[in-house]
């Protein structure tokens, strides 16, 4: 995150790493590692043992899925912060990542594993909102009324459908500079999940 008490107006970096290897589509194409990769980036450097028990998967399942994605290079081991070797300790390798497009359209393997990656994701916001679902009737009263889920259908072009997208863009790393200036325990800050998406409209 950049320092942004001189000049609050500046809008942070894109922190996105921009992602085409077929090789490490495939090993972010499954919802349990899109949630490990999830709680990583959240909540930071995490044993095993912590993941599984947040993600309500089982310890082994947990370590396999990391050792898949430490080999796309999505997350990595590290040092125990309190020096107990007993404990395997992990850390993602990026903070977020953006598909990218393939140079050929259209029979690469490139192309074959974004959309399994698409499908997955798909999927796994799909289970997330679900989540959210559930635990609805018991969170407080201003957290219900303030979440939304809209949809709206635009008659655009393509180019203008890009630009939207970046001036979407544009307003979300303003809320990160907002975000990055509460402290860690500060009174009412949560993690919100903030999904996007844009694509051609068919009834």
């Amino acid at each position: 995150m950049n320092d942004t008490n001189s000049n609050e107006g500046q809008l942070p970096e894109d922190a996105a790493v921009t992602v085409t290897n077929a090789d490490t589509l495939r090993a972010m194409a499954s919802p349990i590692r899109m949630r490990i990769l999830g709680t990583l980036r959240l909540n930071g450097e995490q044993t095993v043992g912590s993941i599984s028990e947040q993600l309500g998967e089982a310890p082994g399942a947990i370590s396999y899925h990391l050792g898949q994605l430490a080999h796309a290079g999505l997350v990595k081991k590290v040092e125990s912060p309190d020096g107990d070797r007993r404990k395997s300790w992990w850390k993602a390798c990026q903070s977020a990542i953006r598909l990218g497009r393939p140079e050929e359209k259209n029979g690469t393997d490139e192309s074959k594993a974004m959309d399994l990656f698409r499908r997955s994701a798909a999927l796994s916001y799909e289970m997330a909102y679900e989540r959210f679902l559930d635990r609805l009737p018991e969170l407080p009263r201003e957290w219900a009324d303030s979440c939304t889920s809209d949809d709206h259908v635009l008659n655009l072009t393509a180019e203008e459908t890009s630009s939207m997208i970046e001036e979407l863009n544009e307003v979300v790393r303003r809320w990160q500079i907002k975000a990055g200036m509460h402290g860690d325990d500060e009174l009412g800050v949560e993690p919100v999940a903030l999904i996007l998406q844009a694509f051609r409209w068919f009834s």
